[in-house]
């Protein structure tokens, strides 16, 4: 009889107890949650870059289009540091020429890479604005082609070393995925091919990705599905409990 009594005693209490312990931990789940989630949302020092970078320069009336892409990494959310490859093969209208009743044209066949750097002064949730100075090294081509037949009558090729700088704007609709465009100025500062300067305005607009802001969706998606996972299984027992 007095075990029985001891016994229901012990099951009243642990029966009072149970909920209280449940709630605790339901408690210590969120704070660990927000513990892990501000770790995962603190601005990183580093963080990777790529953008896709499709350019137009205006040379002597005529628009030329610059293809390429670059990738690096930006500190502290200030400074954009990337190494970039770019090309360009157009013809040049304004050096189209006839000689002894024959047409030719003149093509420009340009590969260079960049070293980029951006500072960044002013960052929000949808917009970025920043000061870019870029500067190339590559191989310049230039050849007169017989517009009748595709004859190429004569060809030069040789380094070039130029820089670009100007002003940049980013519209982010979603937090990784944003387009990027810039107005600036192209100044050739050594040209070995044909003495030929391929210099003025130039705009660029591309696509823009931030890799590091993909890997935190995807490592904050993981933590709300591992800590609501354990929410859904404490509270189950909670009812089962009080029920």
């Amino acid at each position: 009889m007095l075990t029985n009594r001891i016994g229901n005693c012990i099951f009243i209490i642990a029966l009072t107890w149970i909920p209280f312990l449940c709630f605790s931990q339901i408690k210590y789940t969120k704070k660990a949650f927000i513990k892990d989630s501000i770790e995962i949302m603190k601005p990183p020092i580093v963080r990777p870059q790529l953008r896709i970078d499709n350019r137009t320069i205006f040379f002597k009336g005529q628009a030329l289009n610059v293809h390429g892409f670059d990738a690096g990494v930006l500190l502290k959310e200030k400074l954009r540091l990337t190494l970039g490859y770019y090309a360009l093969n157009s013809n040049l209208e304004a050096y189209k020429k006839t000689e002894n009743g024959i047409d030719y044209e003149r093509n420009i066949k340009l590969r260079y890479g960049g070293i980029n750097t951006e500072f960044i002064y002013k960052n929000t949730r949808y917009f970025s604005l920043g000061m870019p100075i870029d500067f190339g090294f590559g191989k310049n081509t230039l050849q007169y082609t017989r517009i009748v037949d595709g004859e190429i009558y004569e060809t030069k090729s040789g380094f070039i070393f130029s820089t670009e700088f100007g002003l940049s704007a980013i519209f982010k609709p979603i937090r990784w995925i944003g387009i990027k465009g810039i107005l600036g100025y192209r100044k050739t500062l050594l040209e070995k091919a044909d003495e030929f300067y391929l210099d003025g305005v130039f705009t660029s607009v591309g696509l823009y990705l931030d890799i590091r802001e993909i890997i935190r969706d995807v490592r904050m998606f993981k933590i709300k599905k591992k800590y609501r996972k354990k929410s859904n299984s404490i509270g189950t027992a909670v009812d089962l409990i009080t029920d």
